[in-house]
């Protein structure tokens, strides 16, 4: 028991640093499997497919993610928690996230069942973020700008940006985080 535990854990880490380094398309079976010093039939005996695995992977990065946000706005509400998020925001643009999400909801699209776990597990990320932003902003408890309202707002601006940069690398958060910096300048003035 021990031993299949390692053998997926590994074949996991090796299976996550692929399909964020070559992308879910790419990154086939056999070479994770190889990857990580086994045979496919270890591969099946763990998950049931790349994309049971991709699911994971996903899941474990949008904790990961959740966390490291959860601690930048933790901080104190200031012009170096701007600098945080956009170094944050930044790293994972440059991580291959963006990518993978992207190459697997299009090759999942004719899928209900992954389709539905897929939206359940984008549902969480707004679920988790909202808490965050009703405790950090002045939001309304209804309404348009309603805790969730804006995580949904912030998610599908950042997935926007993401899938962008995945086309076109020059695409960044730059101008977000500064007009973000103008705002709180202007706050921080009239205050």
């Amino acid at each position: 028991m021990v031993a299949q535990a390692q053998t997926r854990r590994r074949i996991k880490e090796i299976g996550r640093q692929m399909l964020l380094d070559e992308g879910y398309t790419a990154a086939s079976i056999a070479s994770i499997a190889e990857e990580a010093g086994f045979t496919t039939g270890a591969f099946y005996s763990n998950f049931t497919s790349k994309a049971q695995l991709t699911l994971e992977v996903l899941a474990d990065l949008q904790q990961e993610c959740q966390d490291e946000l959860a601690d930048i706005l933790a901080a104190p509400a200031d012009a170096d928690v701007i600098d945080r998020l956009h170094t944050w925001c930044n790293r994972l643009l440059d991580s291959g996230w963006p990518r993978l999400e992207l190459e697997f909801a299009l090759s999942i699209r004719g899928d209900d069942e992954l389709v539905a776990t897929e939206g359940d597990r984008n549902r969480e990320a707004v679920n988790g973020l909202a808490p965050l932003i009703a405790e950090r902003l002045p939001v309304p408890s209804t309404g348009p700008f309603a805790a969730e309202n804006v995580a949904e707002m912030i998610l599908n601006m950042a997935f926007g940006i993401a899938v962008r940069n995945v086309i076109d690398p020059r695409v960044t958060a730059d101008g977000i985080f500064e007009s973000i910096r103008t705002v709180m300048s202007a706050q921080v003035a009239d205050g």
